[in-house]
Order: C-alpha cells, then structure tokens, then sequence
C-alpha cells in the first residue's frame, strides 16, 4: 500500500488539525493532560504494569506520538515496571521527521524523549517498523497501514488498548464495527481499553467483542470518556514457561544473528558448527551486497525483502556489537538490464510511491556520480544500501553474547533426538546439547532433520586485490555485482549453479569478469590466472522465500483441507534456513523476529507474512495438490 504522509496545519488556537479530515490531533484542553488522563489513567496505568514481565499495549492512531510518549515517560518515573514495554501503534498517514519535531516543540518536558523518537523515526514506508529504546526495555512497533487490515493480520496479545483517531464523524473507519470487532482477537483476558468517544456505536460494538463498557468523566470540554474490560476468562490455566534453553546448529549469518538475539532475552544457547570459525559457508564471502528485491505487485517475496532490509540497516546500525569495518551503509545502485527492465523498475516506484531515502530512480549519469565511476545503465538507487561482512559480523554478534553462548565448533549435528522435556542433539556417539529448542540454522544441512525442500546452489566470488577498482564508491548490482575495495579486497560475483564442486574454475572466474563489463563503462582489465576465488553453496526454496518457524510433524497425514495454522508441529523444532543469495537482508531480521516468537512476544511480521515462510507450506501444498 502505498503511504500517503499526514500533512499538519495549526488552528487559530494553536492545535494541530489535519487538513485531510478536518479534525484536530487531540484536545484543545492539552494533548499530553489528554494522554495521561484518557489513556494512561483510563487503561489503570502504571499500576498495572507494576511487577510484571513484560506488558504490551496496542494504540490505533500514531498521530503526533504523545500516547507513546507520555507512557513511555510513566514507564520510566514509575519503579516496580515490567521488565518490558511493547507499544504497537498503527497510522495509516505517519507524519514526516520534520513535522513531528515542529510539533513536539509544544512539550518541552517531553523532549529528551521526542528526540529519541525522531531519531529512530523510520522511513514513510508501508509495513513493520520496529524501534528499540532504553536497551530494549521499551519497544515500540510501528504498522504504517489502513487500521482494519493490520489489525487483521497482527498477532498479539494486547494488556492495554487506547481507542485513538480522528472522531467518528471525520474518520468513521477507525470506529467501524469490523474494526473494533478485532479486539476480541487481540485482547488478553481482563485488558482495559480506554477512548474519549462515548459514541453508541462504539460502545455497542466494543461490548459486541466481548468488553464491559463504563462511561465515565471525561477530560478538559469532554463530559465523559468510555473505560473497557474485556471480560472474557482465559481458555487454558496458564502453565509455567518451558526451560529458556535452545541449540542452535549452524553458525553463519542466520545462526549467529539467532543466538544474540536468544541471548539478549535470557536464553541459554548452545551453538553446533561443523567449521572451527563462525561464518565459514555462503556467510563467509568477504562481503556482500544489503539492498531489498522490489516487487511491481507487492508479492510477498517484495514486502519481505522490503521489511527484512529495513529492520536488518536498523539493527546492525544500532547494534552495539558492530562497527564500521563490519558494514556500510552508505548506497546501493541497481542498474537496469535494458530499457523493457528500465520501464519495469520505474512502474514499481510509481505504483509505490516510495520516498526517495528509500529508493528512487537516477540516470545513468546520476548513477555514474554517485558510484564514483561510469557505470553502464540508469536504474535505482537506494540511499541506506550498502554492503555487510558476515566474517565481522558473525564473531562480533556472537561475543556480545556472553556468557551465554556456548560454543560447539568443529562438530557436526549428526541426529536429533526427542526427549520428554526438548532435544538432544548428538555427533555420532557424542551428545553435543540438550535443550528445550533446536533451531536448524545450518543451510541446506537442515534436510538432515527435517522434510524441507532445499537445492544447494553453487555460487564462486571473484576477490581482486586492492587498487584493482580505483574510484568505486558503493556496491553495483545488475546481473551480479561488483563490490568496492573492503578491507583491501573487491568482490565480483557471483555464478549460479547447481553441481558440488567446491574448487574454484577458471570459467566461472572468466564469467564473473563478464559480468564487470555489464556493469561498468570502463572496468579494468583482468587476467583470470591470478585472481582470488571463494566457493560457497547457499540453500535456495522452490518459491525463493526462506524457512522461519515451526517444522511439521510429517510423521501424520496432512490433509488439504487443514489451515497452515492447523498443521502438527514438532514441539521445540524450528528453522531458519533456505536464505538463499539474501542471507545479509533476511537474515539479521528474520532471527530476530523468531527469537521474539521464541520468547511468545508480539509478532514482528504480519501473519501473511509468517504464512508465507512457514516451513510447512510445501507439505500442504502437496496435500492439495495431490487432492486436486
């Protein structure tokens, strides 16, 4: 969906109003008093986060962020909080850096806090963004999206939810039936919601979903405001969380991110690599190139390139384990094939009207200046591309892990045994982890032990020494790649093939100088003879989506009638695997997302998406297809 940014004109007393729907952003009476009155106080905030370990509040309508911020600023004046706050807000017209800043002038108690709001302040792209502040003790997700349909496919369990927006009369989508009635869904039994509308509509859908509605004094002009509970007991008696402990066999750019990710949440991780160093399969080339795959229809392979490349520049950026010899983010050109390919990628960036930090279209020339050379075709250039080494970024993920991590290398992962309480995981006779959760990370390993349709790809890097790429600013891409000098070596790659030959050949070395020359207008000349070389073998997927999530029980019958959602799981058993050529795009991002679903947070992909690399869906694909 392309995302209409919310435009801000100030009434005659001062208040924000959008001219879109002729409203105002919150009451005249004051917008923080109105954040702290109608929702803070009407959800029984900060007393119900007291002692808890983590509480998760849902907000439909951004706006200027003050709901977030004035909880935020209680989350940290109040002692006894949860462990973690998780806000997720939906706006469907987010408001540019600039204005909220313009806007935000209006607290200056606030802004300590607004400021580190902006900072992080995610491009105006549809979709997840997720932001991380006070070490990851607040933890806010923003859903650039119409209401309705991200409610729809959001998976989370909400404390605390603040019925936000424009009134009914000027947005009365936000207040629709079908909208409220997704709260049944997302409502944690005896949650509170809170909203200054007491329209009967509203209450009359809210207690259709399942909430005890109460009206009561209102804030500032307003004579009431509605206070809700959802009333609906919890299904199941809750049961104590399974041991925190995970093996995690494979330790490249996936494995790695994973275990760090685990970690940071409290878990013990034991990490099983057949290599005697981290990063010694695809992750191990000396770089590689960090830019999304862009769809004209929104497929979900475009929306989870698009989501996986901005959540990955943000968490390596912010990370404070990486440093500017593992990454740069600095640019990435795609160049056109030819002038059919030109019109495609420039009918993509119509259709979604991307801002131009994030992608927009240059002439061959444009291209030229900002690669530092000639380079031969027009195409797209995205501002926050660039390249990342999984040789740096690897170690580095897994020391900041502690003493958490422990390290299983030079040992392969040979059978998975299941036990009344997880996993053993053993190397011939030598038991190697015993834990709650496997996780196969290992490529196109993980066919050892679970039923997943994966092809070794045979891909062959060409390094040239350095001063071989005089001038080359940031990495090229066209039909391959060239990369600039990192740590004194450039990258040309890479073929595609599909034998097990691990030796470098000289036809493949010949190939990727070829493809130099669709790449640059004058690229230098190259003798194959004494050129570097680096095989790798990445695991790719039928459809070219990566596995993330549970492994199905393949041991039962799936029958083609049954939901994805429906399938037999083996309890404890997960991959993340099948990255394919993306494995520094999806990779970071993805084992972050699963950790989180590891450690039962809200979702941070929307559940289409899940669907989508759920490492179950060729299994009922068969079971349809055999039935049709």
């Amino acid at each position: 969906m392309p995302i209409t940014p919310g435009e801000i004109a100030f009434a005659e007393n001062g208040i924000p109003a959008s001219p879109a729907y002729g409203d105002i952003y919150h009451s005249a009476d004051g917008g923080l008093q109105q954040a702290r009155s109608v929702f803070l106080q009407g959800c029984k905030l900060p007393q119900a986060w007291q002692d808890v370990n983590r509480f998760v509040i849902l907000e439909t309508g951004f706006g200027l962020g003050l709901n977030f911020l004035a909880t935020w600023q209680a989350f940290r004046e109040h002692p006894g909080h949860c462990s973690r706050l998780h806000f997720i807000s939906v706006e469907k017209h987010p408001l540019s850096k600039d204005t909220l800043a313009r806007c935000h002038a209006a607290w200056p108690e606030l802004s300590e806090l607004a400021q580190q709001l902006r900072e992080q302040w995610p491009l105006l792209v549809a979709g997840y963004h997720h932001l991380q502040f006070d070490d990851g003790r607040v933890q806010l997700t923003l859903i650039f999206d119409d209401a309705e349909t991200a409610l729809k496919q959001l998976e989370a369990k909400a404390d605390a939810i603040y019925l936000d927006g424009f009134s009914p009369a000027k947005n009365p989508d936000i207040w629709s039936p079908a909208l409220l009635a997704q709260f049944r869904h997302l409502a944690s039994p005896g949650a509170r919601l809170s909203t200054w509308c007491v329209a009967g509509k509203v209450r009359q859908a809210l207690q259709a979903a399942g909430f005890e509605v109460e009206r009561r004094p209102g804030f500032g002009h307003k004579k009431e405001r509605l206070e809700a509970r959802f009333a609906q007991a919890s299904a199941h008696r809750p049961q104590p969380p399974p041991a925190k402990t995970a093996a995690i066999i494979g330790a490249g750019i996936a494995g790695s991110a994973l275990a760090h990710a685990l970690c940071k949440r409290g878990f013990q991780v034991i990490l099983i690599e057949r290599h005697p160093h981290p990063a010694m399969g695809a992750s191990g080339n000396p770089a590689g190139v960090v830019r999304p795959q862009l769809a004209l229809d929104d497929s979900f392979n475009g929306r989870l390139s698009r989501q996986c490349f901005l959540h990955t520049v943000r968490l390596v950026s912010a990370s404070s384990h990486s440093s500017q010899a593992s990454h740069a983010f600095d640019g990435v050109l795609q160049l056109a094939r030819d002038e059919a390919n030109a019109a495609h990628m420039q009918a993509m960036l119509a259709a979604h009207a991307y801002p131009g930090e994030f992608a927009r279209w240059v002439t061959q020339d444009e291209a030229s200046d900002l690669a530092g050379v000639p380079v031969a075709a027009a195409g797209i250039h995205f501002p926050h591309g660039g390249w990342m080494a999984g040789p740096r970024v690897c170690p580095a993920s897994l020391d900041a892990c502690g003493a958490s991590l422990t390290r299983r290398f030079m040992h392969a992962a040979t059978r998975l045994e299941r036990t009344p309480d997880g996993w053993r995981v053993w190397d011939e006779g030598r038991l190697l982890a015993e834990t709650s959760t496997v996780i196969l990370a290992g490529a196109h390993e993980a066919i050892k032990f679970a039923n997943l349709p994966l092809t070794p790809v045979r891909g062959q890097v060409t390094t040239l020494s350095d001063g071989s790429l005089p001038g080359l600013n940031l990495p090229v891409t066209r039909e391959g790649y060239v990369l600039p000098t990192v740590h004194g070596i450039g990258n040309i790659g890479a073929s595609f093939g599909f034998d097990d030959d691990p030796v470098p050949r000289e036809s493949d070395q010949a190939s990727n100088i070829e493809r130099l020359s669709r790449l640059l207008q004058h690229p230098p000349t190259l003798a194959v003879s004494p050129l570097g070389a680096r095989v790798s073998f990445r695991a790719a997927t039928p459809d070219r989506l990566p596995f993330a999530g549970a492994i199905a029980d393949d041991s039962i019958d799936i029958r083609a009638e049954t939901p994805l959602a429906g399938i037999r799981r083996q309890p404890g058993l997960f991959a993340l695997t099948g990255l394919g050529a993306r494995g520094l795009v999806w990779g970071p991002f993805l084992a972050e997302a699963l950790a989180a679903r590891l450690d039962h947070e809200p979702w941070q992909l929307p559940r289409d998406l899940w669907q989508a690399i759920d490492p179950a869906r060729f299994l009922l694909r068969e079971a349809r297809r055999k039935r049709a």
